[in-house]
């Protein structure tokens, strides 16, 4: 019960900071290192008296520290190659740092995570949940046009309803791409790819809407990598991991 508590004291100051890093990256695309130097400050205490209450051996900690150069590298990695952002790769570092056991929440009628452990590293297991949580975006996308276009509009757009959703040209939202644009001839043209917004093509969108030829475009948004990273953080803790568990499944076909 002592470790029940201070896992869940450790998962739920990390779930603030984490959405708190959320925010700021949608707002800014930025994240202050300090933020990641609150966070190891505000939980570590919850580590050592994890490591005191858990009694752990020589193979525990030597565990503990084979998962963080594991973790560390690859998340470094990734950011090398330019998979995703520095803050990304903070998050997972210093999640790898604060969670050196997978977290394990015993109350008295269910145990969390509820399917598995995955290889017992919590911080693999959110990043390869974020990967799989990133298409659930689609599924959103699709249901909040549905609900708003209607069936009638889904004629002609119904790849732009999985990956977008139309926005007013005059006041186009912040870190968005645009999926339709005007050219030098005036003439609306559409993508299958964002493109990021230029001057001039901001220019052409609002000469447009003035004379009336536009009101709304398609555009999708570029969200941060960092909100997956938080879906796999909760799915790690709730459901276990998604990959290992697939890979479990497929081996008993």
């Amino acid at each position: 019960m002592i470790l029940t508590t201070i896992y869940l004291s450790k998962c739920s100051i990390a779930l603030v900071f984490l959405l708190y890093a959320c925010l700021l990256d949608l707002r800014e695309r930025r994240v202050p290192n300090r933020l990641w130097k609150y966070m190891i400050i505000a939980i570590i205490p919850f580590v050592i008296a994890e490591f005191l209450a858990g009694k752990h051996g020589f193979y525990d900690i030597l565990f503990a520290c084979l998962q963080f150069a594991l973790v560390f590298g690859l998340a470094y990695g990734l950011y090398y190659l330019g998979a995703y952002g520095g803050a990304d790769a903070k998050a997972l570092i210093v999640l790898s740092l604060l969670f050196p056991f997978y977290p394990t929440l015993n109350f008295q009628s269910f145990t969390l995570p509820f399917l598995n452990t995955g290889f017992g590293v919590f911080a693999f297991s959110t990043l390869s949940n974020s990967v799989i949580s990133a298409p659930a975006l689609v599924l959103v996308l699709f249901i909040r046009n549905l609900v708003k276009e209607g069936l009638k509009e889904i004629k002609g757009n119904l790849f732009y309803y999985f990956i977008g959703y139309r926005a007013d040209a005059a006041n186009l939202p912040k870190f968005h791409n645009l999926l339709e644009y005007v050219d030098s001839k005036g003439k609306v043209v559409r993508l299958r790819r964002g493109i990021e917004p230029d001057d001039e093509v901001l220019y052409r969108l609002e000469k447009a809407y003035s004379k009336g030829t536009i009101r709304e475009i398609w555009v999708t948004p570029g969200l941060p990598f960092l909100i997956f990273i938080t879906a796999g953080f909760l799915t790690s803790i709730i459901a276990g991991n998604l990959l290992f568990e697939l890979i479990f499944i497929l081996m008993r076909i």
